[in-house]
């Protein structure tokens, strides 16, 4: 049986952390017997449109491909449709998609047409990982109708030691395109530190709240040194905000699994997807209002913190294992065997 692991490059040379859970998931999958195939994509419109009418034939004719993981969105509905239509042209494999972003709950959201196209592609598949139950239950709602599985979390291959001392300080690091968090400016802070990290910096953070610099995705981990990570989004300290704000109520969050790889317990939002991960699996806390956030570490005593960061070190190893996408994709394909 051959299995095949796909995904699209567009530029593999940037600090941007968008590549790395995509990344992980081809070495996870290839060091299980998955044989990697990537989709070059260029940026020219032209070019793109070249490729999706002729280019993507000549891919996958002849080719012998039993099951083939599709790592989605490649940012093209066209292009999606095309490679779909060519796989079952030209070969007996079944097409799972691994989600990575669901572009009608984020940059597209609001456009009725954009999002029929979008789960038409989602009914066309023979299943999906999707993230969470959050995810699912949506997708189920909107009339998604194939077999899908959860992921839980991203897997998150960390080459950097864990950050296992148990101090707390009520030290939290930030990491992201610090373009979409104008609640950084915001934030005011006393007794702890926020570090930040990330493109985009503002002119100026308030007291306590110090810009860290930007790294590699696989460097970040060596320089995370706080008792905490915060996945927050938006402008405000009340809720997460924006389209990607709101966004969160319903996907898993990468540095999520950035923060727990390194062994550093997590702060999110109450009403995002992520806070039911955090909160069963005792890996940090879940927050309605970061007005309160000073407030609610200091009510943290160090017992309860050792064991968010016991839990944390416990979740990394399966992180760092690809134990997630691993369990998912077996299931998956057990599910939909003929």
């Amino acid at each position: 049986m051959k299995n095949v692991i796909m995904s699209s490059i567009v530029n593999k040379n940037n600090k941007d952390a968008g590549p790395k859970a995509k990344n992980d998931i081809e070495k996870i999958l290839v060091a299980e017997g998955f044989q990697p195939l990537n989709l070059e994509l260029s940026r020219n419109k032209f070019k793109k449109l070249l490729y999706a009418l002729v280019g993507l034939n000549k891919v996958f004719k002849g080719k012998e491909i039993d099951n083939l993981v599709f790592q989605y969105p490649i940012y093209s509905i066209f292009l999606t449709q095309r490679f779909i239509h060519a796989i079952r042209k030209y070969t007996h494999a079944k097409i799972y998609f691994i989600i990575h972003d669901i572009e009608s709950l984020r940059a597209y959201k609001g456009n009725q047409n954009y999002q029929k196209k979008e789960l038409a592609i989602f009914n066309s598949t023979d299943g999906m990982i999707v993230h969470n139950e959050a995810m699912h239950r949506w997708l189920t709602e909107q009339g998604v109708t194939v077999p899908m599985e959860e992921l839980g979390i991203f897997d998150y291959l960390n080459p950097i030691p864990e950050q296992n001392q148990s101090s707390y300080d009520y030290s939290v690091c930030f990491a992201g395109n610090l373009k979409s968090a104008g609640f950084l400016q915001k934030l005011k802070l006393k007794q702890g530190r926020l570090d930040v990290f990330g493109p985009n910096q503002a002119d100026e953070y308030p007291a306590n709240v110090n810009y860290q610099g930007l790294y590699p995705a696989d460097q970040l981990p060596k320089y995370l040194k706080t008792s905490f990570g915060l996945v927050w989004n938006g402008d405000l300290l009340t809720k997460c905000d924006g389209d990607f704000g709101e966004y969160m109520q319903y996907n898993m969050p990468h540095k999520t699994s950035l923060y727990l790889s390194s062994g550093i317990p997590v702060i999110v939002w109450k009403k995002a997807a992520a806070a039911k991960f955090i909160e069963d699996n005792q890996v940090g806390i879940a927050v309605d209002d970061l007005n309160d956030l000073e407030q609610l570490l200091t009510k943290i005593d160090h017992q309860r913190y050792e064991t968010f960061k016991q839990n944390s070190l416990e979740i990394s190893k399966l992180l760092r294992n690809g134990s997630f996408v691993k369990k998912a994709i077996h299931n998956l394909m057990q599910q939909t065997a003929d």
